[in-house]
């Protein structure tokens, strides 16, 4: 039941909004100085734990107005050189049984935006066009990206946690990997389901090689982080 929740959570990562970013073990250190795009804010503004609840059985699609997917990424040789935007959803469903959750979810990849250029202000233009290019999305040959949900399995206490692990196909330019992350999901007293994470991805796997130390030499201060963190905070509102 509250497993299928997840399903919600893993539309966002389909987004593939990721650009640049450090490893996974640097994501409290970016969370502190990206500012706008401070996951700890979103998770602590919207409800407390006594009014939220364990999602109940039913189908549900993804509220596109105000569901919300942002990335962010680094120079990590640069300090503060964190560059960070977003990224939406075409569409997105989900059903829930007593006992699985499936569901799955289009990222319309044109939609990618650039919201800061950490170094260089007021080139957010020409770095959203560089990533829609083909060293990086190619976004006129893969328009969408595609999050199917292939497992969500609830953490110890979820009933009142509301933490659950989601695996899932994330496919990007044609490729397919296995992604999985920990979520918070539950459904709210309006009855919309609503999902809560911050992931880390590597952007090599999916071929986007582009400026990576792991592939070129002499990169100096230029190479760019293999690692992009994306951070949701996700709306489903009943059928």
């Amino acid at each position: 039941m509250k497993i299928i929740i997840t399903v919600l959570m893993v539309a966002a990562l389909a987004v593939g909004g990721w650009f640049y970013f450090n490893k996974a073990d640097d994501t409290d250190d970016l969370l502190t100085t990206i500012g706008d795009t401070n996951i700890n804010e979103v998770n602590t503004q919207e409800t407390t734990n006594d009014a939220r609840q364990v999602v109940t059985p039913g189908s549900y699609s993804v509220d596109i107005s105000t569901s919300e997917v942002r990335w962010a990424g680094k120079k990590p040789l640069i300090d503060g050189y964190i560059n960070s935007g977003t990224i939406g959803l075409t569409e997105g469903t989900i059903t829930v049984s007593d006992d699985v959750a499936t569901g799955s979810f289009t990222i319309d990849m044109n939609t990618l935006a650039v919201g800061s250029t950490a170094k260089k202000p007021g080139k957010e233009s020409l770095l959203e066009g560089h990533l829609k290019g083909t060293g990086w999305f190619n976004v006129a040959e893969f328009p969408t990206a595609l999050f199917v949900i292939t497992k969500v399995t609830p953490r110890a206490d979820s009933d009142v946690t509301f933490e659950y692990d989601v695996t899932g196909d994330l496919t990007m330019k044609d490729v397919t990997n296995e992604i999985s992350f920990p979520a918070t999901i539950y459904e709210s007293v309006d009855g919309n389901i609503n999902v809560e994470a911050v992931t880390v991805l590597d952007r090599t796997k999916w071929g986007i090689t582009s400026m990576s130390g792991s592939f070129f030499d002499d990169l100096a201060d230029n190479v760019i982080d293999d690692n992009v963190q994306l951070s949701f905070s996700l709306k489903a509102e009943k059928d």
